[in-house]
């Protein structure tokens, strides 16, 4: 981190506390008070928060962010607000992000950027019916807001509203058509589509526009693996992972292609490195079991699939799996049973 500051010693020993302090609410206090006796101004701890997106220091970011939000007051409160609530929607903190949102719309209620965040936060909260009374509420106030626009076409596509969706997007496209998160989603609504030709039109263009926007490398090679072009995904896979290690759905993703092409030990890594992140993902520890138990890993195999069916006894994957492990292992009867009560679950008998 490169910054001139009255006494660079005293951020360096800020940034060094925070990075060290797994309370989230804590580090912010943290940060507050160390900030009022060395004297570190609210636009410091705005500038920080910046140059800790740049290092790839998300949570940090947060903290210097919400920091900022507190001390500070008018326009600059706002600003700190609205930079919380993204890093925290990014971090997949999204009831955390909800209040940032609503304490920034708090001080400015018209700002159609932090109507339109609420209404995407309330979204991947799965909370439909409020996000659409947001988003229809912002657009009969501003009709031509690009980002409101696209937040609830991508809404419309998660309730399976796919015409409407493509409706709006559109509308968003003839206002910007170099709107980043528009030609990504909606390439990814045209693959559910089954256009597949328009679609990679689409995440090309946004990755023509932005070579690191996480979202549209991840997705891309989604894409590109669901269409039978796993090597020529990889590189998407790894650049999202690249812009956050801890992005889930990328390394799970990417994970089980691994898995799926034979990849084992490459595979086993980013597994490994996913259970660290999240411990207690059932479908990862269900994935993780079948890899270890198509390569002759049975105990190892046996153990993942008992923590996930204590995480969730009815789980038919997790079920299905440990019963193939145990039928080879010479367990009929108890993989008998297992299959049935997962044919049970699953509606089969």
């Amino acid at each position: 981190m490169q910054m001139e500051f009255s006494d660079p010693s005293s951020i360096s020993t800020l940034v060094a506390c925070i990075a060290s302090n797994d309370e989230l609410e804590s580090a912010i206090s943290f940060a507050i008070d160390f900030s009022a006796k060395h004297l570190i101004f609210p636009k410091t701890l705005f500038e920080l928060a910046l140059i800790c997106e740049k290092e790839k220091m998300y949570r940090e970011k947060y903290v210097f962010a919400r920091a900022c939000a507190e001390v500070s007051t008018g326009k600059e409160q706002e600003a700190a607000y609205l930079l919380a609530g993204d890093t925290a929607l990014f971090l997949k903190w999204q009831l955390q992000a909800l209040k940032d949102f609503r304490k920034a719309l708090a001080l400015n209620s018209k700002n159609p950027d932090t109507l339109s965040k609420e209404g995407l936060a309330l979204t991947e909260l799965g909370k439909a019916e409020k996000a659409l009374a947001v988003f229809n509420n912002t657009l009969l106030q501003y009709p031509f807001h690009v980002a409101t626009l696209s937040n609830y076409a991508y809404l419309l596509h998660c309730l399976g509203r796919l015409k409407e969706a493509e409706a709006f997007f559109q509308k968003a496209f003839s206002l910007d058509s170099k709107h980043l998160s528009t030609n990504c989603r909606y390439a990814t609504l045209l693959f559910a589509l089954g256009r597949n030709s328009e679609a990679l039109f689409h995440y090309k263009r946004a990755l023509k526009f932005n070579p690191k926007h996480l979202e549209s490398n991840y997705r891309y090679a989604l894409f590109l693996e669901k269409t039978g072009n796993p090597s020529k995904a990889e590189p998407y896979y790894l650049t999202a992972l690249e812009l956050d290690p801890k992005h889930l759905p990328a390394r799970r993703c990417y994970a089980k292609m691994l898995s799926a092409c034979g990849q084992s030990e490459a595979a086993r890594k980013h597994f490994k490195e996913l259970l660290k992140l999240d411990p207690k993902n059932v479908e990862t520890l269900t994935d993780y079991a079948q890899l270890l138990t198509n390569i002759g890993f049975c105990q190892v195999a046996e153990t993942q699939y008992k923590k996930a069916l204590s995480l969730d006894p009815n789980n038919p994957r997790a079920l299905r799996g440990y019963a193939f492990l145990l039928k080879t292992r010479g367990f009929k009867g108890r993989a008998e049973e297992m299959y049935r009560q997962a044919s049970v679950l699953e509606g089969d008998s």
